[in-house]
């Protein structure tokens, strides 16, 4: 009776956890401006420490590596790669967003970013995001609330604690 309660329990604790993969490191990379893109110079710099220190935050992987990082052959596996673009942004107007108000005026960013796997670079993720702040706010505050889109997304969708 005691084996067939303890089976039971195994059954019920150890079994949904195999088939989730459990990743080591990932190593952020400075995400690329597409043409026409004109953001300044130093963004994507603040997206780079943005995304490093949400991750940090989120504490979804034991180690965060810098651009360029050389990880063990051994754990390459379960290294993740995080890179992208900025693909469109809108400057917004603080005169609309002031005046007619409702979400007209803000300042937009669309991104793309993929997470792959370091050793055989498996894709794991591929999404399009856009994030919109206030026209008042600087590109500090977008780049951090592109991150925290960027990490939200990684937690969902590379199905992480």
């Amino acid at each position: 009776m005691n084996r067939a309660i303890a089976f039971a329990a195994l059954c019920l604790f150890a079994v949904p956890c195999l088939g989730r993969d459990s990743y080591q490191s990932v190593e952020c990379k400075k995400f690329t401006r597409a043409e026409g893109v004109e953001v300044s110079p130093e963004f994507p710099d603040f997206l780079y420490a943005a995304l490093r220190a949400e991750l940090q935050k989120a504490k979804l992987f034991k180690e965060i590596l810098s651009e360029g990082e050389v990880v063990d052959s051994a754990s390459e596996a379960q290294s993740v790669v995080v890179e992208g673009s900025l693909v469109h942004f809108k400057k917004g107007s603080v005169i609309k967003e002031s005046l007619i108000g409702f979400g007209s005026g803000r300042r937009s960013l669309k991104a793309s970013f993929t997470a792959h796997r370091r050793s055989n670079r498996e894709k794991l993720l591929d999404r399009d995001l856009q994030v919109k702040t206030s026209s008042r706010m600087n590109e500090k505050l977008l780049a951090r609330s592109l991150a925290k889109k960027i990490v939200k997304e990684m937690k969902e969708g590379l199905k992480l604690k």
